[in-house]
């Protein structure tokens, strides 16, 4: 049998077998023998294996999930009759898996049996469980009145990654199980791994320990010596003491310490507040959770890291930090840990003792994964026993010599090694040394490339995180290189695992380990091409940003949205590149008009609003009006998607009197429209008609069908302010004609969201639930995520209109949930006010007047009023209340709504739960 094979395994296990042993030992013996011998005589009836028993089980394996799946059926159905057992009724469990696994001294190794021993662990006596591997198997090849039932994606404990688990259904046996054992519920989103986790046995045992009596623990240590991987494997370790969740922030590509509170909140799903630091409103949310936090690469934003950190403790009794950096965060409380390589074996040990050690089973899994052949012999174990000991257990590495295997002997590859290793060999055997030692390897690797591929190399570290063959075709392949060159290099830097290929939508993208990234800069800057580089990467991506916004317009919105979302850290990199002064400020702006539209519609609005406070400080930008006046209105236009009309309005009467100077027609309708939408909602319908309507007259004189749109959208928004429906619904249906027309499918998404508004306010729930349906699949197909998010949450008050309590709340919490993450803070507290009504309708007053009293006081702090309509319907809902209540009882219920934080509200929103009498 070949060391590297798929099979399917069986695990089973009699439950409640140590109370049996202790009551009848005489008749359990008996009944476990002949327990032995019909399992045995079906796996063999069915061409398996039996590996070793295990206890009051066995471990089979089969060539395929059929023959498995026959013989557990066979061994169920022989154990129907307790006569079969000795007269002992025994309940087995049985769990069933398939996957790849390694071969050696005949047993097998790897994630696939501890996932199907983790499975069987999850079921009942009798039942029988299946991965979703083996669902898949045997989609078509199920017995006759045998099927699957779906149990679920659940997480299985002490695995890393979800299974979907199916139980085999048999009309001859037992279906009604209680729920699956053993489950992993806690929340999370640590990453999947790839690759096994080899070794930290110990590590891992002391760290845990220490998790015990310290809240904020630092794994110190150089790159390369697998510090994320040590802390995503204890975050799986320690997961059930957290019920609140193990999250993990990866900061590697974040460079700015302005970016590490808001990378943290969104993994958390919180959300930045007007007028409120966001590390604030972070900690007020992690306040009264228990939950682990785990922040990677924390080296280049230390500063930023440890304000968080030392934030978090003071605030947040129950939550541990674990951090991952290069250097200490040196906060009070702090408590280090240093991860050192992996313990090495001596030159001259054994092939037995080399094949314990973790460094060589390191090596030697990886280097199969180059070379499936490769395998730790007597003639090879001399060379990887040096190999190994010469690397110094570094897994870095480890895994770059793996990669040579491919088309070097492990002895040549020492013998390159030794050569490079000659200026260390009189050092101290010191961190500082095997930081030394890992820049060797990484020398050594880059000695060993053409002078094409050390160009290249030098070149893609102006790449933050992934990047595809496109952008390096057109970024790095010039003099000395061409474009045509650039495939081949990139292809031989994959095959040297200097470069990482990964599989998109879009083909291969790649990316550079953040160590080999650190080093290839140096040489970059080394060849003094930083400049000429950077430029040539801000070009690239300010050519791609303009080509998303203008396709954006149109029917490929949702695409280019993903687009841009997939090369969003190199974006980021392209703007810092014109902000800091690396090339032409004014790019700076010219990106931010850019990427407007995608910053609203996938939330990142903070973000943007940060970009263009840093561009309008810049001298140049504030020299330019036509510059200035661009910064302004995406300034504004991301402040009102955000609820800040406030600032959004003096921000647009800037732009606007530069605009008016400029003399543009197409700038100042655009300026004009979007301060109508702004004034709108700041209550001031009048002053929003008359500029719409200059707005308007200006997009149809320049004959501009996307500005005629939008003002008539705005429009219609504005009559329906004010109740005048029949010419809000006339300049609507103008409206939508036109966005049909030229497909634009935000604006027409908007209009049907509107259009839907009215109906529903007609009293046409069917006619309302049509438009909000229509709006719902326009956005979806187009990438628009707050627009899905606003059809979803119109649909949601449908349902309460209808009375369908249950599907209110499903749609209600989607939106909410979306309004939250997007920071759409006026649609937010609109939806808790659904809510609240919501909770009227199903008799809990109490909670409804805490949400009301809640949102009442969050509108006033962020200046936020309803339309005139909304408005007059929540006081007279208010009223209700009060009338329902008694005047004491709502008072106090008021009073407790009043502290809510916007967050607080949220989490309660999601959390009560209708009375089960009240939604029958």
């Amino acid at each position: 049998m070949p060391e590297s094979t798929t099979l399917t395994f069986l695990f089973t296990d009699i439950e409640g077998s140590t109370s049996k042993w202790e009551e009848q030992p005489e008749q359990m013996a008996q009944a476990v023998g002949r327990h032995d011998a019909l399992l045995r005589d079906s796996v063999h009836r069915h061409g398996g294996r039996i590996v070793k028993t295990t206890g009051d089980g066995i471990y089979a394996a089969f060539e395929t999930s059929a023959a498995c799946l026959a013989a557990v059926i066979d061994i169920q159905l022989g154990l129907l009759d307790p006569a079969a057992t000795a007269g002992v009724a025994l309940r087995v469990r049985c769990g069933v898996h398939t996957g790849l696994v390694q071969a050696r001294d005949n047993d097998y190794f790897g994630s696939t049996i501890n996932r199907t021993a983790r499975i069987m662990n999850a079921g009942h006596g009798g039942q029988i469980l299946v991965s979703q591997a083996v669902s898949d198997e045997l989609a078509e090849k199920l017995p006759e009145g045998v099927s699957l039932k779906a149990l679920g994606s659940v997480r299985l404990k002490g695995l890393s990654t979800a299974e979907a688990v199916y139980q085999v259904v048999h009309p001859r046996l037992y279906q009604n199980f209680p729920a699956l054992r053993e489950l992993e519920a806690t929340p999370n989103n640590l990453p999947q791994q790839l690759t096994s986790f080899i070794g930290r046995e110990r590590e891992r045992e002391e760290i845990e320990e220490m998790l015990g009596v310290t809240r904020l623990l630092t794994l110190l240590g150089m790159g390369g010596l697998g510090k994320t991987r040590l802390a995503l494997a204890i975050g799986t370790s320690v997961m059930d003491a957290y019920p609140d969740g193990v999250w993990f922030v990866d900061l590697q590509m974040i460079r700015d310490d302005a970016l590490v509170a808001g990378e943290a909140a969104r993994v958390l799903g919180v959300r930045e507040e007007p007028g409120r630091p966001l590390a604030q409103t972070l900690v007020a949310h992690v306040r009264n959770r228990k939950l682990m936090l785990i922040l990677d690469n924390c080296e280049q934003v230390v500063d930023s890291c440890a304000e968080l950190a030392n934030a978090i403790l003071r605030g947040a009794p129950d939550v541990r930090v674990v951090t991952t950096s290069r250097i200490a965060l040196r906060v009070p409380g702090e408590q280090t840990y240093i991860v050192q390589p992996l313990p090495v074996p001596m030159r001259t040990e054994s092939l037995n003792a080399l094949r314990k050690s973790t460094a060589v089973r390191l090596f030697v899994e990886r280097a199969k994964l180059h070379k499936p052949s490769f395998a730790l012999t007597e003639r090879e174990a001399p060379a990887v026993a040096e190999l190994v000991f010469r690397l110094e257990g570094i897994p870095l590495a480890l895994e770059l010599a793996a990669a040579r295997v491919r088309t070097l002997a492990v002895a040549d590859i020492n013998k390159r090694l030794s050569d490079r290793y000659k200026i260390l060999t009189g050092g101290d055997r010191t961190l500082q040394a095997r930081q030394q030692t890992l820049r060797a390897l990484v020398d050594w690797s880059y000695d060993l490339l053409e002078e094409g591929e050390q160009v290249l190399l030098a070149r893609l570290s102006v790449f933050a995180g992934g990047f595809g063959l496109a952008a390096v075709e057109t970024v790095c392949g010039v003099d000395p290189l061409t474009a045509e060159d650039v495939l081949d290099v990139v292809t031989s830097l994959v095959e040297k695992s200097l470069l990482r290929v990964e599989e998109s939508e879009d083909g291969a993208r790649y990316r550079l380990l953040e160590t080999i990234r650190d080093y290839a800069r140096e040489k970059l800057i080394m060849r003094d091409e930083l400049f000429e580089l950077g430029a040539a990467h801000c070009d690239y991506y300010f050519v791609m940003a303009k080509a998303a916004n203008r396709e954006s317009k149109g029917p490929d919105q949702g695409e280019w949205n993903r687009r841009v979302e997939t090369e969003l850290d190199n974006i980021r990199a392209a703007l810092a590149y014109a902000l800091e002064g690396g090339g032409d400020p004014i790019i700076a702006v010219k990106l931010e008009v850019a990427l407007m539209g995608f910053w609203i519609l996938r939330g990142y609005a903070t973000e943007g609003r940060r970009y263009v406070r840093a561009a309008l400080a810049l001298p140049e930008v504030q020299a330019s009006d036509l510059a200035r006046a661009h910064a302004l209105y995406v300034g504004a236009g991301l402040a009102h998607g955000q609820g800040n009309h406030v600032e959004a309005k003096g921000m647009l009467e800037s732009c606007l009197e530069l605009r008016r100077k400029l003399a543009v027609p197409v700038d100042i309708a655009a300026t004009l429209s979007t301060l109508s939408l702004v004034r709108l909602h700041a209550g001031d319908a009048e002053g929003a008609f008359a500029g719409e309507q200059e707005a308007l007259a200006i997009f149809r004189q320049i004959d501009n069908p996307i500005g005629e749109a939008i003002g008539l959208l705005h429009l219609g928004q504005i009559h329906a302010y004010v109740g005048d429906e029949r010419k809000a619904i006339e300049h609507l249906a103008e409206c939508l004609a036109i966005a049909r027309r030229i497909k634009y499918s935000e604006v027409e998404s908007e209009c049907e969201v509107n259009l839907g508004e009215l109906a529903l306010d007609a009293g046409d729930a069917a006619q309302a639930s049509q438009r909000f349906l229509r709006a719902l699949a326009l956005c979806r197909e187009a990438g628009d995520k707050r627009g899905e998010a606003t059809a979803l949450w119109w649909m949601g008050k449908v349902d309460s209109v209808r009375g369908d309590w249950n599907a209110a709340r499903a749609r209600l919490g989607g939106a909410l949930r979306a309004f939250r993450a997007f920071e759409m803070h006026e649609e937010l507290l609109g939806c808790l006010e659904d809510y609240a009504t919501l909770w009227h309708s199903l008799g809990q007053d109490e909670e409804a007047v805490r949400m009301h009293a809640a949102v009442d006081t969050l509108r006033q702090r962020m200046a936020l009023t309803r339309p005139p309509r909304a408005d007059a319907q929540i006081r007279a809902n208010v009223a209700r209340l009060r009338a329902s209540l008694g005047a004491a009882a709502f008072d106090t219920a008021w009073l407790a709504g009043t502290g809510w934080e916007i967050s607080e509200a949220a989490d309660r929103a999601l959390a009560v739960a209708p009375e089960e009498a009240a939604i029958a």
